[in-house]
């Protein structure tokens, strides 16, 4: 059977290599020169490693992905670390990654640390998320861990996330942020891009065709097969975010609304290769002041080896941004010009003559808003078009989007693909 999969994501690259081993004719479409979708990568000057675009780690519990290293070889690429996570409050950074991180933190009393450590922890005990998606993460975490840690701890995470949409965001999403959480993390030796290459060889020695830099102008359907850019298949997966799906697609009105119908944040990195860190400890600083500009500020060479990189510091300043947010515009120079004083808040003895290179990635469409009920809207692998298949992140719940699902979601819809056209398992 020959079948296109349209995007070069680790979604559409694990259902490749799944749909290949069982001798199935896959093709897969990338419109980036770089196969990965938001785990892909690049690198300057003298790094040895490349580096993702957006910032990646996965936890010590996410099966999928780690399953799927060992299978590709990998087993011994595979890093386990123990980075510290704090919080930006007050004008301070303050560790917020273990149960007395928590009760030494001074933006609760002692009680609302008490508090907040319990809720963490119920969250962890609780397997049933189902409940928790017709309500708010705002309504439940204010009865339950209390307003002032609502205000203080989560409201600005969600706010800065989600923007316009933080109190509409299901209680399920934050619940599974909790629940999954692991305080060690995992990366590969060389990155991320090194376990997509492995991946992308697989599939290669497999008889897939990866076609990259390719954009599909036009899909065709006859009685009996798919034209995609001129080539015939039998059957299509997209992997693509839904807006975009919904546009090369050819699908009816009712569909492509339902494919529009959720909404989307850009993810935008400016990264900065420094002379001098820019965090001393912290890998990952949530910045809970929300005069802030940004969400996170993830200091990558404080989990991972500055050697890697040509002996420089990798600071990733990390955003979420709805349509029309007046950063997705911006360049490098304008958004360090915003950033910079709000570094120096961090960071007083930070100079711009710190810096000797930075990168900028803005990406459309890279985080899904679950809202209440998400469960009920988010599309189905199963199209209602024959031969025709949807697996992307929009698809993934209750979990938040991560290499982990897309490699789990990859391997879901070869399945299905396998069945639904009477192939043999």
């Amino acid at each position: 059977m020959r079948i296109a999969i349209i995007g070069g994501g680790l979604a559409g690259l694990t259902a490749a290599l799944e749909l290949t081993k069982h001798g199935e004719k896959v093709t897969v479409f990338e419109k980036d020169v770089t196969l990965g979708g938001l785990a892909n990568g690049f690198s300057s000057g003298s790094w040895g490693w490349k580096l993702e675009k957006t910032y990646h780690h996965f936890f010590t519990n996410d099966h999928a992905i780690i399953r799927l290293a060992k299978k590709l070889g990998l087993k011994r690429d595979i890093m386990i670390l123990s980075p510290t996570t704090s919080v930006y409050w007050n004008k301070k950074q303050h560790p917020f990654d273990t149960p007395l991180n928590i009760l030494k933190f001074p933006g609760l009393p002692f009680a609302g640390r008490v508090r907040t450590g319990a809720t963490a922890a119920l969250m962890k005990l609780n397997p049933f998320w189902k409940p928790l998606e017709h309500v708010t993460a705002k309504k439940l975490f204010q009865i339950i861990n209390g307003k002032t840690a609502w205000q203080r701890i989560w409201e600005p995470l969600l706010d800065a996330k989600f923007g316009p949409y933080a109190d509409k965001v299901a209680a399920s999403w934050l619940w599974a942020r909790l629940y999954k959480r692991t305080p060690r993390l995992g990366y590969f030796v060389g990155g991320f891009p090194h376990f997509v290459e492995v991946l992308a060889d697989a599939i290669q020695k497999k008889g897939g065709t990866i076609l990259t830099h390719t954009d599909i102008s036009q899909i065709k359907k006859t009685k009996t097969e798919f034209l995609v850019n001129g080539q015939r298949f039998d059957a299509i997966l997209f992997t693509v975010p839904s807006p975009i799906a919904a546009k090369i697609g050819g699908f009816d009105t009712a569909y492509t609304k339902k494919l529009f119908a959720i909404p989307h944040l850009w993810a935008q990195t400016l990264i900065l290769e420094t002379k001098k860190p820019i965090l001393e400890k912290t890998y990952w600083l949530n910045v809970n002041d929300r005069s802030f500009p940004f969400l996170a500020v993830v200091s990558h060479t404080n989990m991972i080896d500055k050697k890697h990189y040509g002996d420089r510091h990798i600071t990733y300043i990390g955003n979420y941004l709805p349509d029309g947010h007046a950063f997705i515009s911006k360049s490098e120079e304008e958004l360090l010009a915003l950033f910079l004083p709000y570094l120096k808040k961090i960071t007083p003895n930070f100079k711009k003559s710190d810096i000797t290179n930075m990168f900028l990635f803005t990406v459309p469409n890279a985080q899904p808003v679950h809202t209440c009920n998400y469960s009920k809207r988010a599309p189905s692998i199963i199209t209602p078009y024959k031969h025709m298949y949807l697996a992307n992140l929009d698809s993934v719940y209750p979990w938040d989007r991560g290499t982990n699902y897309a490699v789990d979601l990859g391997t879901r819809a070869a399945k299905i693909i396998l069945q639904n056209e009477s192939l043999a398992l």
